[in-house]
């Protein structure tokens, strides 16, 4: 791990808390150590985070011009360029296909309509003519992800019935796809999408898939009347893929049968789960695909009825996961998602009605132990807090993890107002903001060391959605949804895809790195 990278590592790798506090102290004798770690995290953020100096603040609004590149306030040194002024207004989450290194296409959920329900990008074409419709008939389409064996999934936040598609040989679709029944999963070409019942049905946005197409995803569900908020599942097929090419025929994909597991928090050994225990060690439980509810006449398996008999953990809105890249270098599994709470202001505002604060929450899966030597699916999850809100960072959405550094992506879906004051009443409009995070280091916590604001939206009526880095991490696709300016345009497709550019890449390493250091002394 190397020293500069990693902030809180000042204290453990010979710079004396004594000497540290007294040079404060003799320097600005009122000095918060908190603040001052702060302000060495926005001093060194090109050696940490790979940018020029964060942004201070939300970006404040509105901005309602047409051009998309700048309804994006960026930190020095990054760039943007639109890529597709053509996608859906509400264009989620995207995938980079045939891989992340050098994508020529990039297939988009769109959230809100269902015509177009997912569409594919080609970035060989301007931006204004180079979104294809290749899917309709979808409810609130959300994530997209390309599969290991050469596919796309799709999933609806819809619900409890939100189910999972699988497209087959996505480029090649030259006319749109029709969902005809959602309940019964019927479309009008069958060799092409084809819905997943064997996965299970509930309100998707996140998924972590492995090689073998196991995967772990949740329940976008907030708490409500005393009842938990959405469980976290795990998907283990029944025919594992073996690594064997690309897949052509929908029968070869290993989503076509499996079990299903909800995750318990402490329920290793241990009658300590529910409401309460979110983080520790926990276990994957079966679906009881008997209990009342749980399966419905076409055959879906309704999650959300499961949770409920079983007493799956519940979190406040799962929404965005991803995979650790660097814990996955070393063969270990860790995903983490957004629990997005619920803010009704935001920006430190001197008014806050709801105050339920965001966090990203990480879940391990670890081997069996001389405690569970046998458990089900072979591995003992284990989740950690690792970001906490504030009124700073609220309404935690989608995630990304920077490829080579481990570094992690917030992006914010949040109220735009803040009061700022009550006596004269003064409001001001703020944008939505995307921070970068740093890994946990070898202090004694499982904490990121330390965030930054880095990006921000200048258009209060939009969010940011869908982030995901290219392979080299030194560029980014993002999406600006839901722009007013463009709904006004009419019905027709009017999005903003951009393109972050200019993130520079350095790879964690483990020892000291003398090149990267800088003095704690300035």
């Amino acid at each position: 791990m190397r020293l500069s990278l990693i902030t809180t590592c000042v204290l453990a790798t010979g710079i004396a808390i004594a000497g540290l506090t007294s040079r404060m102290k003799a320097d600005h004798p009122h000095r918060d150590f908190g603040s001052f770690i702060a302000d060495q995290l926005s001093d060194h953020s090109e050696q940490l985070f790979g940018i020029g100096h964060p942004l201070e603040e939300s970006a404040l609004g509105p901005y309602d011009g047409p051009d998309n590149t700048q309804a994006i306030q960026v930190a020095p040194g990054l760039h943007v360029s639109l890529v597709s002024s053509s996608v859906a207004s509400a264009a989620d989450q995207i995938a980079m296909w045939p891989d992340n290194d050098n994508p020529t296409y990039l297939f988009v959920c769109d959230e809100e309509t269902t015509n177009p329900a997912v569409q594919r990008v080609d970035l060989s074409k301007p931006a204004a003519s180079n979104a294809t419709t290749i899917v309709t008939g979808l409810t609130s389409c959300d994530p997209v992800r390309r599969t290991p064996w050469g596919t796309i999934i799709v999933a609806e936040e819809a619900g409890a019935t939100g189910g999972l598609y699988e497209i087959i040989d996505p480029v090649n679709i030259t006319t749109a796809i029709n969902v005809s029944n959602r309940d019964a999963g019927t479309t009008t070409d069958s060799l092409h999408l084809v819905k997943r019942k064997a996965v299970g049905s509930l309100s998707f946005e996140s998924f972590a898939i492995k090689e073998d197409g196991t995967m772990i995803f949740g329940d976008e569900l907030a708490p409500s009347g005393g009842n938990a908020g959405g469980g976290i599942y795990k998907f283990v097929p029944a025919n594992p893929y073996e690594g064997n090419g690309p897949i052509m025929v929908a029968a070869q994909s290993p989503l076509v049968a499996g079990s299903v597991y909800g995750l318990r928090v402490a329920a290793q050994g241990s009658s300590n789960w529910g409401q309460g225990a979110e983080t520790g060690s926990g276990a994957w439980v079966a679906v009881n695909l008997g209990g009342a509810g749980v399966v419905d006449a076409n055959n879906n398996i309704i999650l959300r009825n499961a949770q409920g008999l079983q007493k799956f953990t519940g979190y406040y809105r799962p929404e965005d996961m991803d995979i650790d890249p660097i814990a996955l270098d070393k063969g270990v599994f860790r995903a983490c998602w957004a629990n997005t709470g619920r803010m009704s202001h935001t920006d430190s505002s001197v008014v806050e009605n709801s105050g339920v604060k965001a966090e990203i929450m990480c879940l391990v899966e670890n081997p069996p132990s001389t405690f569970a030597p046998s458990p089900a699916t072979g591995t003992i999850p284990t989740i950690d807090r690792f970001v906490t809100g504030s009124e700073e960072r609220g309404m935690f959405d989608n995630v990304a993890f920077q490829p080579h550094t481990g570094n992690l992506v917030i992006l914010e879906d949040n109220s735009v107002t803040s009061v700022k004051s009550l006596n004269p009443l003064v409001t001001e409009l703020r944008g939505n903001d995307l921070w970068i995070c740093l890994p946990d280091g070898d202090d004694d916590d499982v904490l990121t060391d330390g965030c930054v604001r880095f990006a921000s939206i200048r258009d209060t009526s939009a969010e940011p959605t869908g982030f995901i880095f290219t392979g080299s991490g030194e560029s980014a696709y993002v999406n600006i949804q839901h722009r007013a300016a463009n709904d006004a345009l009419g019905t027709t497709n009017h999005g903003a895809l951009v393109k972050i550019s200019g993130f520079k890449v350095k790879p964690r390493h483990h020892g000291h790195d003398e090149e990267n250091d800088w003095d704690w002394k300035k």
